[in-house]
């Protein structure tokens, strides 16, 4: 294989050696660190999908920790590795997370997709022929990787990951698969989720309701979920209470995930802060409205017409009537 790249990444000398003298028929194991939560792994399912494809060889190791285990693709990878940040309810000891760590084992190709303290410890420890991230500071190349890639948080995640398929000369995909089966028939629902992983994401509550109420109203045919998450920030109770008299307002309690995805899939869009929940519509293909105000946009936003990011130039917080505008202009495409 040769590294297809003339600037914006990074190889050391042995890395094109070794690339040089394999071939994506010849890489028999792949070790992939995820070290996120559910939208990343969301996020994650393309490159999964392309990297059985283009290594169809390989078997794929999947290395996660045990409190962000929600939404892990294990139906795309052959192995789970786990470490646990606690054990029987007690912090790990540096022998016991040392153990965990060289229970991943030796592979062809390491990919760092955390960049992280922990995950930085398992690329110094690990001997795998060739180690792949992407390090936001470029005094890690050397330390712990062969093959480093520039990312931009103007550029869709998706397709940062993708790139370190792309410099060993995977075939760049026009429709990006996230390995789900596309519904083939919607249910006439919008989904408003209002939660977030920090309260800082969070779109006021009091907005949602004004928007909400505008919606119900000027779509009757429709039904307005307001859908409810397991932390006490994402309960849609006292929202809720405002639409006794709206036969087209109800909540939907949360949902394992399967039932969740299958939900996602079959409603017409969803309307949501920038959280886990977008990004689980996105990889099911509905159309999406994200809101975002503390985090930059352009990182979760595919380049689909069904999906669109409102936002304000200064970063300060739409307004009702900006996100109802957009909400109607993809409504237009339904």
């Amino acid at each position: 294989m040769k590294l297809w790249f003339e600037k914006g990444a990074w190889a050391s000398k042995k890395a094109k050696q070794i690339a040089a003298g394999i071939s994506p028929e010849s890489v028999r194991s792949i070790a992939i660190i995820r070290h996120a939560a559910i939208g990343d792994m969301m996020v994650l399912r393309p490159f999964l999908v392309q990297a059985r494809a283009f290594f169809p060889n390989a078997k794929i190791t999947l290395s996660i920790v045990d409190n962000y285990s929600y939404g892990t693709p294990s139906d795309l990878v052959d192995r789970i590795h786990t470490i646990n940040k606690k054990i029987e309810g007690k912090k790990t000891s540096f022998f016991a997370r040392l153990k965990q760590i060289r229970e991943l084992g030796e592979h062809d190709l390491l990919f760092d997709m955390t960049d992280s303290a922990l995950s930085g410890m398992i690329c110094l420890l690990n001997d795998a022929k060739v180690k792949i991230g992407f390090p936001y500071r470029r005094v890690k190349n050397t330390l712990f990787f062969d093959v480093s890639l520039l990312r931009s948080d103007l550029v869709p995640e998706v397709e940062s990951l993708l790139h370190m398929l792309h410099i060993f000369g995977a075939p760049k995909q026009l429709n990006i698969d996230y390995g789900y089966k596309i519904a083939e028939k919607r249910e006439a629902r919008i989904v408003y989720f209002m939660g977030a992983s920090v309260p800082s994401k969070q779109w006021p509550k009091e907005y949602f309701g004004r928007l909400i109420q505008k919606m119900a109203v000027q779509y009757p045919e429709y039904e307005h979920v307001l859908l409810e998450g397991i932390g006490i920030n994402e309960k849609v109770d006292d929202v809720l209470a405002n639409f006794s008299d709206y036969s087209n307002v109800r909540k939907m309690e949360a949902l394992p995930l399967d039932t969740m995805m299958e939900y996602l899939a079959h409603s017409q869009a969803v309307v949501c802060n920038d959280t886990g929940i977008r990004n689980m519509a996105i990889a099911s293909n509905t159309a999406t409205v994200g809101i975002f105000f503390s985090t930059v946009p352009y990182r979760y936003l595919p380049q689909s017409k069904i999906h669109n990011a409102v936002f304000e130039p200064d970063g300060s917080i739409p307004s009702v009537e900006r996100v109802l505008e957009t909400v109607q202009k993809s409504m237009g495409g339904f």
